[in-house]
C-alpha cells in the first residue's frame, strides 16, 4: 500500500514540468555556476592588462625596473589622482622627476602608490609594485653593507620559517574552497529539491482542498504520511546525489586546481560513500523538516515563507568552517545539525579519517529524522493542522 501511494505520489510530482524545472535543472545549473566561480579564484594566472598613471614619461631606468610586469601598461596623464578617481586606471604611481635615476644615491627616497586597496584590480597591482621595490631595496641595502664591508647577515637576528601540517600542503587553498562547495552545494540542491515537493503535498493539497478527499479513504494516515515523506527525501536524495555526479564530473574535465587538489586524496572512496550516506540522511531530514512546516502552513505562500529560514540555514555553516582549522570541529560541531555536514566533510576532503565524527554527523541526524517525523506524525493525525 505505502509503495502504491510512493509511486503515485512521485509520478504526480514529475508530471509537472515547472516544478521538475525548479527542484532539479535550475539547482544544478546554479551549482555548475559555483564550480567555474571557485575555478577562476583558485586561478593565479593574470592575463589582464592594468593601466598605472604617471605624471611624466619614464626614463630608460624605469622603463628597465618595470620590464618584468608585463599585465602593467604605464600610462601619463597630468593628474593621475585624478584618473584613478575617474576609474580610468587602477594606480597612481608618484614620484620625484629622478627618482629611477638617482634610486640607491640617496639615503631615503619616497613613492606614492595612489589606489582603492578596497578594489581588487588595485590591491593586486599595489602589492605587485610594492613587491619590486622591496627587491629592489633589499638589493640596494645589501650594496651599501657591501660598500662598507659589513656583512648582510648581520642584520638577520633569525628567521622564521612556517611548515603546514601534511594534509595541508600546496593545494591547502583549492582544498579549502572545495571543502566549503562540496557541503553547500548538497545542502542547496536537497533543501531546493524539497522544498517544492513538500509545500506541494501538503500545503497545496490543504490550498486545493484535496487533502479532505484523501483523508476520507480508507488508508490509514501514517502510511499516507510515510508515503508523501519518502516522496520528498527522494526528491532531495536524487537532487544532491546530481549534484555530486555534476561537481564531480566538471570537476574532473574541466578544471585544473580543483581536480588537482581532489587528486591528492587517497581517500576518495571513503569520502564518496560518507558523502552518499550523509545526502540520504540529510535528505530525510530535510524532508522530516519541510514535512513539519508545510502541516503546519494553510498555504503554499504562508509555507514559502516558514521555509525560506531552513534555505538560509543550509548555507550558514559556510561562514563558520570558513575560519576554522580542519583539527579545531568539536563534538558539537559533529552533532548540530548543518554544521555537521560541513564538519565531516571537511575532514574527508582532507583526508582525516576519524569514525567516531562519521558516526556522530549519521547518528544525530538519523536521531533528529525520527524526533522530526515523530512531530509531522503527531500533527498530521490532527483535523486541525492537516485541513
Amino acid at each position: 500500500m505505502i509503495w502504491n501511494m510512493y509511486v503515485k505520489e512521485m509520478k504526480d510530482v514529475f508530471r509537472d514540468r515547472r516544478t521538475l524545472l525548479m527542484i532539479v535543472f535550475l539547482p544544478l545549473i546554479l551549482l555548475s555556476g559555483l564550480v567555474f566561480f571557485y575555478e577562476s579564484l583558485m586561478n593565479d594566472d593574470k592575463s589582464e592588462t592594468y593601466t598605472v598613471a604617471i605624471p611624466s614619461e619614464l626614463s630608460e631606468e624605469g622603463k628597465a625596473f618595470f620590464s618584468d610586469m608585463p599585465t602593467i601598461e604605464l600610462d601619463v596623464f597630468d593628474d593621475p589622482k585624478g584618473i584613478v578617481d575617474e576609474g580610468e586606471a587602477s594606480v597612481a604611481l608618484l614620484t620625484e622627476p629622478d627618482f629611477f635615476e638617482s634610486l640607491g644615491e640617496k639615503e631615503m627616497a619616497e613613492v606614492t602608490l595612489y589606489g582603492d586597496s578596497m578594489s581588487q584590480d588595485a590591491s593586486y597591482v599595489m602589492n605587485m609594485i610594492e613587491s619590486t621595490f622591496s627587491i629592489a631595496e633589499q638589493e640596494i641595502v645589501n650594496e651599501r653593507l657591501a660598500a662598507n664591508n659589513v656583512d648582510e647577515t648581520i642584520l638577520e637576528a633569525f628567521q622564521v620559517k612556517r611548515v603546514e601540517p601534511s594534509y595541508n600542503d600546496a593545494n591547502g587553498s583549492s582544498l579549502a574552497l572545495i571543502s566549503m562547495l562540496l557541503p553547500m552545494a548538497f545542502s542547496i540542491a536537497i533543501v531546493s529539491g524539497a522544498s517544492s515537493a513538500a509545500m506541494d503535498l501538503f500545503a497545496g493539497e490543504k490550498e486545493r482542498k484535496t487533502m479532505e478527499s484523501l483523508l476520507m479513504t480508507p488508508v490509514d494516515r501514517s502510511k499516507i504520511l510515510i508515503s508523501k515523506w519518502l516522496t520528498i527525501s527522494t526528491i532531495g536524495a536524487l537532487t544532491g546525489i546530481l549534484a555530486v555526479i555534476l561537481i564531480v564530473i566538471e570537476t574532473i574535465f574541466f578544471t585544473e586546481k580543483m581536480k588537482a587538489a581532489f587528486s591528492i586524496n587517497e581517500g576518495m572512496a571513503l569520502v564518496i560513500v560518507t558523502t552518499l550516506a550523509m545526502t540520504v540522511l540529510f535528505a530525510l531530514f530535510i524532508a522530516a523538516l519541510l514535512m513539519v512546516i508545510s502541516i503546519i502552513a494553510k498555504s503554499i505562500k504562508e509555507s514559502q515563507s516558514y521555509i525560506a529560514p531552513v534555505s538560509m540555514l543550509s548555507i550558514v555553516p559556510m561562514f563558520f568552517i570558513t575560519s576554522m582549522g580542519v583539527k579545531e570541529f568539536t563534538v558539537v560541531d559533529f552533532i548540530l545539525p548543518f554544521m555537521n555536514l560541513y564538519a565531516i566533510l571537511k575532514q574527508l576532503l582532507y583526508g582525516i579519517t576519524d569514525i567516531t565524527n562519521i558516526a556522530l554527523t549519521l547518528g544525530s541526524t538519523a536521531v533528529y529524522v525520527l524526533i522530526l517525523f515523530a512531530i509531522a506524525r503527531v500533527l498530521f493525525m490532527k483535523d486541525r493542522w492537516v485541513l
